[in-house]
């Protein structure tokens, strides 16, 4: 079994002194300690919290995960800040929702922004859960997935072909040219981010990887549900399809050594840690989260 990788989730623009100049400070930080990649939430807009009718998937309650108001930056434009910024650290989105974006301009998006890194990216995406999102948006929160699935299979035929057609119920183009093709061979990997059933059997279905979020379940089984989908589609774990694991993580430096073993020993490929690192102690913070973690 090869060796796991450890990267970090983290938001940038929810607050005044998490700006840009840290954003490219953290980046340098991290990839100088030796983390593989830095991943990056999104979404379009949010709303304060009371105002939410549609639940939250990694609370108990579904109450979203903050009081009042907040933001983040788009993490496309920030990971292709940090790209050059920075030589070896991988990015992804954490993750982006795709079924509320149009195809191909995001396909145009994230080209550019695989050419700024250099392949360093890994496009994590998803559903989402907040129908008021994409009602603000001017897109139907119905039927997401079948429009999700038509997204990814839309978009690698565009990063595919120097000239692709494409005939959906929601996306639908003739001849389109796209140039130039992707950095990376195929266009960055698909990771299809959730924890639903539904999620993974996509993700097993057409993803190149998958992205959960350790928040609220037992790890064995999960991975085990996972797997079994995966066993369906005759993919294998390490060849084909990639296997990686966020959690919110919520307890101190000395809880944390027990988690990231329990995630090797589970076979995770990269495990993906969201941490209290603050912009006030960043390198102090920094220093006892990756004590903790092994570096």
């Amino acid at each position: 079994m090869s060796e796991m990788k450890i990267g970090l989730a983290a938001p940038f623009g929810n607050t005044t002194s998490r700006d840009i100049d840290f954003l490219v400070d953290y980046a340098q930080a991290i990839e100088n300690i030796g983390f593989n990649s830095l991943w990056l939430p999104e979404h379009v807009v949010f709303f304060d919290a009371e105002y939410y009718e549609s639940k939250y998937p990694y609370s108990e309650g579904g109450e979203p995960p903050w009081k009042n108001v907040t933001g983040v930056f788009d993490p496309l434009l920030l990971a292709a800040v940090a790209a050059r910024a920075t030589t070896t650290l991988r990015f992804s989105t954490s993750v982006l929702i795709l079924p509320q974006r149009p195809a191909l301009l995001t396909a145009k998006e994230v080209m550019t922004l695989d050419h700024i890194a250099k392949g360093r990216f890994d496009f994590g995406v998803g559903g989402g859960w907040s129908s008021e999102e994409y009602q603000a948006l001017g897109v139907p929160f119905a039927r997401r997935g079948k429009r999700f699935d038509e997204c990814i299979e839309a978009i690698k035929a565009v990063w595919a072909s120097e000239s692709a057609s494409y005939g959906g119920e929601f996306i639908t183009f003739e001849q389109a040219v796209m140039l130039p093709q992707p950095y990376t061979k195929g266009g960055p990997p698909f990771l299809i981010g959730g924890d639903s059933e539904a999620a993974m059997k996509r993700a097993a279905r057409i993803g190149d990887g998958w992205y959960g979020w350790w928040a609220n379940y037992e790890l064995e089984p999960h991975l085990a549900k996972l797997r079994g989908y995966l066993a369906e589609h005759g993919r294998e774990e390490g060849v084909d399809f990639q296997l990686k694991l966020g959690i919110p993580f919520k307890g101190g430096p000395d809880d944390l050594p027990a988690k990231i073993e329990e995630a090797r020993r589970l076979g995770v490929a990269e495990f993906v840690l969201s941490l209290p690192i603050s912009s006030k102690n960043l390198d102090a913070d920094l220093e006892l989260w990756s004590q903790a973690a092994g570096f």
